[in-house]
Order: C-alpha cells, then structure tokens, then sequence
C-alpha cells in the first residue's frame, strides 16, 4: 500500500512542475535536503492553487494575491540554471517555472528570486497547515 501511494505522489508531482500547461502562471519546486522533501506549488491563470507537500492540495487566490505574486516574479531576472552547488551533500534544489522559461539552482535562491519564493512557500505553508 505504501508503495502505490508513492507511485501516485510521484505522478502528481511531475504533472504539477509541467511547464507546457496554457493554464500555468508559474510552478516552484524545493527539493531535497537531508530528509529528502519534495514540496511543489502550481498556480494557474485563473487563480487555482495545487500544492504537492505529501499530499496534494488546491484552493483559489483572489485577485490581489495574483497581482502581488505577479509583480515578484516579474522582479526574477536569473532565468537560466546553474549547477553551481549542486555537488553539496543533503542540499536544496530549486525550480521555479514562469513565462516560458524555467531554472534551477542548487543550494541557496538568487536574492531576485525571493520575493516569489517567499509567497510561493508560503502557498505551500498555508495548504499544510489547512490539513
């Protein structure tokens, strides 16, 4: 049992990260770390939130908290990856998807990109916390 719901976890994840979905504003995924987490948000277009911290989540954001998640991933200018760091046992990746482009950074965030990162965990906060 435990497997199957492994497999299905792992499933959701990779749809949730696709960044050929329309409908996809932006997705953010932090992985790794010691214990070996995999958190991942998807906001679409027209405000649906799907969170992937264990199990999957959804809920809608109201127009503001769009236009504010709007402005900061609007301020992200390190839009290519690096594997600088990537080597560092028990580190944290990080994947953020936006507008046709997407990155990877190992390690620590580009100081750019954590104004996004910042409310995008917090969507991931706030659907575990709901649970």
């Amino acid at each position: 049992m435990m497997f199957t719901y492994i497999a299905v976890v792992g499933v959701a994840a990779l749809s949730l990260t696709s960044p050929a979905s329309s409908e996809m504003l932006v997705s953010y995924t932090r992985s790794g770390g010691f214990a070996g987490i995999s958190e991942t948000v998807v906001v679409h277009r027209d405000g649906t939130v799907t969170t992937g911290r264990g199990r999957a989540a959804e809920f809608t954001l109201g127009k503001a908290r769009i236009r504010d998640l709007r402005q900061a991933l609007d301020g992200v200018t390190t839009r290519t990856s690096s594997r600088r760091w990537c080597n560092i046992p028990d580190h944290f990746a990080y994947t953020l998807a936006y507008r046709g482009w997407r990155a990877t950074r190992c390690h620590q965030l580009p100081e750019d990109w954590r104004p996004a990162v910042t409310r995008l965990e917090a969507l991931i906060r706030s659907s575990a916390d709901s649970r």
